[in-house]
């Protein structure tokens, strides 16, 4: 399988930069205001629910390898318009290339490597291999990501906005040398596939899980918005510096907080991986309330990393499970409608949540939506253990 090592390093690399979370920071030292960027976010959701459906399609009717290489050419545009943003304008067309971009790749890539893994008669090692795939994305992240803040704060943001363009670039010639095998080209119409392939979607035991996602999505998106300004602002009065002078600590707050606890939620197996997950929805809303409640840097820092924890111990059994429940020949669509899905869903809370953090304060629209994401995720837990029991029980997650 010399493939598989190529589309490893494709993979680690489609989810790979110099910027990270601190870009936040970036808009804010362009001038851009909070309510800004929560829009400029919703529009970049709202783009993934126009663009995912038609990228997914073309995955499935033309190839996938076709519609990653699609969108390997078109990403890099986006990031080369950060290096000379001056306004909202300019970050709205920036996240909308971007997301254009990234919806080509988003169904298909995955859909290319179970596919290439099914046509091989090794789709049953599709677990273990994704979990490999993932701990060394959340690897190569981490040492970008400190990497990247560190240059940020010596020499400003042009550089790792410059280098994660480059890195971008390197990625379609290594794109363009994986076959694609045990590829069925789609015969269907167009419209006809899209309808199927929602019905899909609909069915109950995709629905609810899919539901049941987005609750835990939701609530750990809450907890990161606009984290790296909210702890650099704590740390920034602890040290007695500036925001800007704390983006080297943030970079490796970064780390701490996503990717090295997400590398741990992903490895973890057994009773504690599957209590991560099964205390995830409730946990996580929580942890950003208590981040409100005792705002100590060290303690923030600390909770970021059991949120992380939680999400990717979930967010792993979830990725396995539904790929174990759709069917193969409308898998990339069915990909894209789900990210659609969490698009649309995603573009309404970014929106309204950046205007509320605009006028009640960072701290205050964080306790408000911490309370409302404990209280949902609190009534799934409680369906899990009736009506919708058998529809939210992950099969993979009890083998660990």
């Amino acid at each position: 399988m010399e493939w598989l090592t190529r589309f490893k390093a494709l993979f680690v690399l489609t989810y790979t930069g110099f910027l990270g979370n601190i870009a936040v920071i970036y808009y804010l030292s362009r001038g851009l205001t909070y309510s800004e960027i929560g829009l400029a976010t919703a529009f970049s959701a709202l783009g993934f629910f126009l663009f995912e459906v038609p990228t997914g399609v073309v995955g499935d009717r033309a190839s996938r390898k076709t519609s990653v290489l699609i969108g390997l050419s078109i990403y890099p545009i986006g990031i080369l318009l950060l290096l000379f943003l001056r306004n909202f304008w300019m970050l709205l067309a920036s996240e909308l290339i971007s997301v254009l971009g990234a919806s080509f790749v988003s169904g298909s890539i995955q859909a290319w490597f179970f596919d290439n893994l099914k046509a091989e008669g090794r789709e049953g090692e599709f677990k273990e291999m994704w979990r490999s795939i993932q701990k060394a994305t959340v690897l190569a992240g981490s040492s970008t990501t400190i990497a990247g803040a560190f240059m940020a704060q010596l020499w400003g943001f042009e550089i790792p906005i410059l280098l994660t363009l480059l890195l971008h670039l390197a990625m379609i010639p290594l794109a363009w040398s994986i076959p694609e095998v045990g590829f069925s080209k789609l015969e269907t119409s167009y419209t006809r596939h899209v309808l199927h392939s929602f019905r899909e979607l609909l069915k109950p035991e995709v629905f609810w899980l899919l539901a049941y996602l987005m609750t835990v999505t939701l609530s750990l998106s809450q907890f990161r918005k606009f984290f790296e300004p909210y702890l650099g602002d704590v740390l920034a009065k602890s040290l007695g510096t500036t925001i800007m002078g704390t983006l080297g600590i943030l970079g490796i707050v970064e780390v701490l907080t996503r990717t090295a606890p997400r590398y741990a939620g992903i490895a973890l197996r057994g009773r504690i991986g599957r209590m991560l997950h099964e205390v995830a929805p409730v946990a996580i809303p929580l942890f950003t309330l208590l981040s409100v409640i005792y705002p100590n840097a060290v303690f923030i820092v600390a909770l970021g990393i059991m949120a992380t924890l939680c999400a990717s111990a979930f967010t792993f059994n979830f990725s396995v499970e539904f790929q174990r429940r759709i069917p193969s020949e409308k898998r990339a669509t069915i990909l894209s409608l789900r990210n659609m899905v969490l698009a649309i869903v995603s573009a309404v809370f970014y929106g309204v949540y950046g205007f509320v953090v605009q006028h009640l304060g960072l701290a205050r629209a964080r306790l408000l939506f911490a309370l409302f994401f404990l209280a949902f995720g609190a009534s799934f837990k409680l369906a899990q253990l009736g009506p919708l029991g058998e529809y939210l029980a992950m099969e993979e997650a009890e083998k660990g």
